[in-house]
């Protein structure tokens, strides 16, 4: 039995050693600024359900982008909120008649469909050939849309931003800050390492015509596996589109964490539950091994003696450090690095949980 968490921490040591490679890249090909020699016509798609609260500080952030008026518009979906956000979203679309497009999906409309069609209803009433789409609950700075829009070259069907979360004293913000934070680098070392996995829809990006190779397929695993953002996996898959990461600081869109442990883990196993249900064979085989690989760590607890529990979570230490601090480095938030210890002793615990329950889709929609 020793031999098998051997072989698994082994395994997670390699695959930490990997996306330190990644990061290194990252930091090194994908933080520069892109100056291109005209400004796109972009459509910015935000899917809105239930934001009331904070749809007012997003759209404020999408109006006042630094970036032509004329080459660039917002379609706000109301995917049959429940609460105010459509007639914000009215609000808005009045006063800036010019640049906001509103658009609403009704309840029995919607049936349960989920974010990928709220966004597919808002390419269908877009016009520009670079699609980004973002949430409701996000805000940025004013050159995010300049700094993507320009990232774009004519191999370029994706670009891949990073979300951050905001930072507490809370530990559940705290959590959430450095462990969704490194979830996200994670997924942007992969893509410039030439195999993504994921991304974060609050921050993506993509070409239409990609987007539209792809679309049905993407439709239809968003109905029948699940809510997840498809669009760059397929895109991958079945086109000859470059998927690129980006990860200047202009680029990064803010977002606010779970308040309670409650609210995390329902989020959590939403995400988890897509994994099992992804194209690629590669990817799944690859997510399985993490899986066991911090599963084994768990079960080590029960049936090893000391020195080897002390052994084998002292290598997962080794490599969690320089994992963190790159991470930290990545996304110029070195405050993170407070969080480590939370998330060092939880996070294997909580993906193991909340990957079974959300496999049996034990979790609620917003």
């Amino acid at each position: 039995m020793l031999y098998i968490f051997g072989f698994f921490i082994l395994f997670y040591i390699l695959n930490g050693i990997y996306y330190l490679i990644g990061f290194y890249i990252v930091n090194r090909d994908h933080r520069k600024v892109y100056f291109g020699n005209s400004e796109p016509f972009v459509s910015i798609v935000v899917a809105a359900r239930n934001e009331e609260k904070r749809i007012r500080k997003c759209l404020d952030c999408l109006i006042c982008q630094v970036y032509p008026a004329d080459c660039y518009e917002i379609i706000v979906v109301n995917d049959a909120s429940t609460d105010d956000t459509l007639s914000i979203i009215k609000e808005y679309a009045k006063l800036h008649s010019e640049k906001i497009i509103a658009v609403d999906i009704l309840p029995e409309q919607r049936q349960n469909k989920g974010k990928n069609n709220a966004i597919d209803k808002g390419i269908e009433q877009s016009k520009g050939e670079i699609i980004i789409t973002t949430d409701s609950d996000v805000y940025m700075g004013s050159q995010w849309l300049a700094s993507i829009a320009h990232a774009f070259d004519d191999q370029t069907g994706v670009i891949i931003g990073i979300s951050i979360n905001k930072v507490s004293s809370n530990p559940v913000h705290a959590y959430q800050a450095l462990d969704s934070g490194s979830i996200n680098v994670i997924s942007v070392a992969l893509a410039a390492m030439k195999y993504p996995v994921t991304c974060q829809g609050s921050n993506l990006a993509f070409r239409r015509s990609a987007y539209l190779e792809v679309r049905e397929r993407v439709l239809w695993l968003s109905d029948s596996k699940g809510n997840h953002e498809w669009q760059m996996q397929e895109i991958d898959i079945e086109t000859d589109w470059k998927i690129k990461p980006y990860v200047h600081p202009d680029s990064f869109v803010y977002t606010y964490p779970p308040d309670t442990w409650k609210t995390l883990l329902n989020q959590r196993m939403r995400w988890a539950s897509t994994g099992k249900d992804y194209s690629k064979l590669s990817v799944r085989i690859y997510l399985t091994f993490i899986y066991c690989s911090l599963l084994s760590l768990i079960i080590s607890l029960w049936v090893l003696e000391t020195k080897y529990i002390l052994l084998l979570w002292g290598l997962k230490l080794f490599i969690d450090i320089p994992v963190a601090i790159s991470v930290a480095r990545v996304m110029v938030q070195p405050k993170l690095i407070f969080a480590f210890p939370l998330v060092y002793i939880i996070q294997p615990f909580l993906i193991v949980i909340t990957t079974l329950l959300g496999s049996f889709r034990l979790y609620k929609w917003k």
